[in-house]
């Protein structure tokens, strides 16, 4: 329950917004295994035709683990900024709301681009999908952060830094050279996508701690 004096100033609890935040999260990433399916296999031919079936679903697969692990890791850090933020008001909900919405966004383009795996416009629409979520975020951060605007005003500006740096603007910027480079070559593109995942557990010991 807000206290009268957060209300005075249009500001927010933050659990709501969290509680809607992780609500997407958990959605999103379900939808993404409900592209993987094998229908329409007559009885009689299953034992001929599964093995096959399953063999040409592996780049549903593949697209899968990646929008899986890469959603974890934005779930992860996102839950880190939250940590930080102590209140929330109409501004940040919104900026909060817009990047669900590229959140929401991802099973599709996950789908488009397992489908056309090699192909570069459906990788290109999944990073851009992906560099908006992120840059969204790190919109987020700066609003909440600056000026200790909604987060505690005790806590170290070395930490504000380190967020806004490694989790704020090194994914969006590692989002846009995949992108860049699939002009080059796709398959170099996936080399950098690939790479955000040990950059992503990387980041948590690179933020460090109050």
């Amino acid at each position: 329950m807000s206290s009268p004096e957060a209300g005075r100033k249009g500001t927010f609890t933050i659990n709501r917004l969290e509680a809607l935040t992780d609500a997407v999260f958990a959605i999103v990433m379900t939808l993404l295994v409900l592209d993987l399916s094998i229908k329409g296999i007559p009885q009689s031919s299953v034992q001929a035709e599964l093995p096959r079936r399953l063999f040409e679903l592996w780049p549903g697969f593949l697209s899968y683990a990646m929008s899986f692990i890469i959603l974890g890791m934005v779930w992860l850090s996102h839950h880190r900024i939250f940590h930080y933020i102590k209140q929330a008001n109409p501004m940040l909900i919104w900026i909060n709301i817009l990047f669900l919405m590229f959140i929401a966004l991802v099973p599709f383009s996950t789908r488009l681009m397992a489908d056309y795996l090699w192909q570069q416009v459906p990788f290109v629409v999944y990073g851009i999908n992906l560099f908006l979520a992120l840059i969204l975020r790190l919109a987020l951060w700066n609003y909440a952060s600056g000026k200790s605007r909604l987060v505690d005003s005790s806590i170290n500006p070395i930490v504000i830094k380190r967020l806004k740096l490694f989790i704020g603007i090194v994914p969006p910027t590692m989002f846009l050279v995949m992108i860049g480079v699939s002009f080059l070559n796709t398959i170099a593109g996936w080399v950098i996508l690939w790479l955000l995942i040990p950059y992503g557990v990387l980041s948590q010991r690179l933020v460090g701690s109050e």
